[in-house]
Formats: C-alpha cells, sequence, structure tokens
C-alpha cells in the first residue's frame, strides 16, 4: 500500500512539472511566434483494456476474473506552429482489485506517446484535431496470498507470498481531441488562459513484448497481450497562442 502511494505521488509531481513546464512554453510560444502556441493539462478518464486471454488463464487456475476497465490519469501537452501539433503525454492506468478464497489479484498499466496532429478546425478558442501517437507501455499483474503474513518475521520466514508479473510493448493510438481556450489575458502578441477539452482514442499494441517477473526472469508459456482498447478523457490545463 505504501509503494503504491509513493509511485502516486511520484507520479502526480512528474505530470506536474510536465504541465508546468508546458505552460511556460506555451506562454513563450504566445509571446513569440505569431504562428504558434501551446498547453499543458491534466487528463482524467476510463480505458478498456482487452484481457479476455488473461481472464482466461487466471480462470483455469481458480483466481477470479478481472475487471476490463480501468481509470485513468495523466497529463502532457503540445506545441502548435501554424496548424500542425507536436507532443506528448503520459498515462498510468488502476484496474479493480479482485479476490478468490486464497489469492487477491491486481492489474495496471502505464504509457506514455509522442503525438504528431493536425488541427481541422479551429473558432473562438475552439480547436478540434485528430492525433497520431507513437509509443510504449508496460502492464504488471501482481498476485498475492491472502492473509499469511502478519508481521516483518513472518515475510523474512516466508517470502514467496506475491508474485508479480509484467509485459510491455510498442503502442500505437489514433485519437480525436476538442479543446476550448478560455481566455484569460491578451496583449498585441497573443492570449492565454485555461484549457478544457475532450479527448476519445483507441490503443494499438502491433509489437507485444513477453512476460516477466521481478529481476528479469521471462515467463515461458504466458497469454500474447497488449495494452489495446479504447479510452475517453477529460482534460483540464493552461495555454497560450499567438496572435496571427
Amino acid at each position: 500500500m505504501l509503494k503504491g502511494k509513493i509511485s502516486l505521488t511520484l507520479g502526480a509531481m512528474v505530470i506536474v512539472s510536465i504541465f508546468l513546464c508546458t505552460i511556460a512554453y506555451a506562454q513563450e510560444m504566445a509571446v513569440f511566434d505569431k504562428e504558434g502556441g501551446g498547453r499543458g493539462y491534466f487528463m482524467f478518464g476510463g480505458n478498456i483494456i482487452d484481457i479476455k486471454s488473461l481472464n482466461s488463464y487466471l480462470e483455469s487456475k481458480g483466481y477470479s476474473k478481472l475487471a476490463d476497465n480501468f481509470i485513468s490519469f495523466g497529463g502532457g501537452g503540445y506545441g502548435i506552429i501554424g496548424k500542425v501539433i507536436i507532443g506528448g503525454e503520459g498515462h498510468g492506468l488502476i484496474g479493480e482489485e479482485s479476490t478468490s478464497d486464497s489469492y487477491k489479484t491486481s492489474i495496471g498499466a502505464s504509457y506514455g506517446f509522442v503525438n504528431f496532429g493536425y488541427i481541422v478546425y479551429s473558432t473562438k478558442g475552439l480547436s478540434v484535431y485528430p492525433l497520431l501517437g507513437l509509443g510504449g507501455g508496460k502492464m504488471s499483474l501482481k498476485i498475492v496470498e491472502r492473509g499469511t503474513a502478519s508481521s516483518f518475521d513472518d515475510v523474512l520466514d516466508n517470502p514467496e507470498r506475491s508474485a508479480k508479473l509484467s509485459t510491455g510493448g510498442f503502442l500505437l493510438t489514433l485519437a480525436l481531441g476538442t479543446d476550448y481556450l478560455l481566455k484569460l489575458g491578451e496583449d498585441e502578441k497573443g492570449k492565454g488562459g485555461l484549457v478544457f477539452g475532450l479527448r476519445i482514442g483507441y490503443t494499438f499494441a502491433p509489437i507485444k513484448g513477453s512476460w516477466e517477473m521481478d529481476g528479469g526472469i521471462e515467463i515461458s508459456g504466458a497469454p500474447e497481450i497488449g495494452i489495446t482498447g479504447p479510452y475517453i478523457r477529460l482534460m483540464i490545463g493552461g495555454g497560450g497562442f499567438g496572435k496571427e
């Protein structure tokens, strides 16, 4: 639990750093480039991942089925040159924990993309754009034996009470995004403010990696799965745009 909280805190710090740096970049773009701008944002939503083959393996061994819906949180940003978009983003996915008579199982994932897009419609602060993202991700499955360790000595006496398996691979994403820039300030060189948006897309895993245990031990005979499925996310952040 503590490790999860630390990881979540570190992830949040990274996201905040990306967010603040992107806003600073956006403001500079708005001031110095009359043809460009930039935006940075937090993202929150839901993601569905195709884990049917993994669930088949788990159920055949007496484990409970895992839900395929995940909570998604992350952040990112992009720069605008004319109508061309270049940016990046990263996300963490949290799945529901499943419990059987003897074990608790949980699954999570994370991934990041470099994005390329083009603004196909823009008016009065509203922008609509398709995106293509190239990146990679990792999915982790954790299995913990229930109710067996009650003290530090118990864990040292029998450390083999849990297992963590992971797999990764190359990912693609196709998405449609829409942003609205709520203007809070403007001068002769540009404008800036809050950004609200919506992103709908789908991730593909054309190249899937093998499963490994902690320590890099490769596992054979595992189901071949990737982070594949649809997502929808809300976005909030800030940015700026130069006057043409």
